[in-house]
């Protein structure tokens, strides 16, 4: 299990890397990155949920995930809560997510 980098990043690191990120999105108000997946049955999504736990477990860092069935999209927002903001860690979630798609 690796160890959770908590540097704080700027705004400018946060837009550099998300223009490496596709989908993910940045929230300046909430100090989060999300993205959001559509699916077109309920299987595949907790398929993909599956995969997302064992990201998260590999990585030692646990997003919020919230499911809308009635729009069938799966919404993944991460955040480093103990420091109220974007962390290095956060970006490396995102980079190990899309890496495991």
């Amino acid at each position: 299990m690796s160890v959770e980098d908590k540097t704080l990043v700027s705004e400018a690191e946060i837009r550099d890397a998300l223009a490496g990120l596709d989908g993910w999105e940045y929230d300046a108000g909430k100090k989060e990155l999300r993205r959001v997946w559509k699916f077109e049955k309920f299987v595949p999504t907790m398929a993909f949920v599956r995969k997302l736990t064992r990201v998260m477990d590999s990585n030692n860092h646990h997003s919020d995930i919230h499911l809308d069935s009635r729009n069938k999209t799966l919404t993944v927002t991460v955040t480093t809560h103990s420091e109220n903001a974007v962390t290095r860690a956060d970006l490396d979630f995102a980079e190990a997510v899309n890496a495991s798609e």
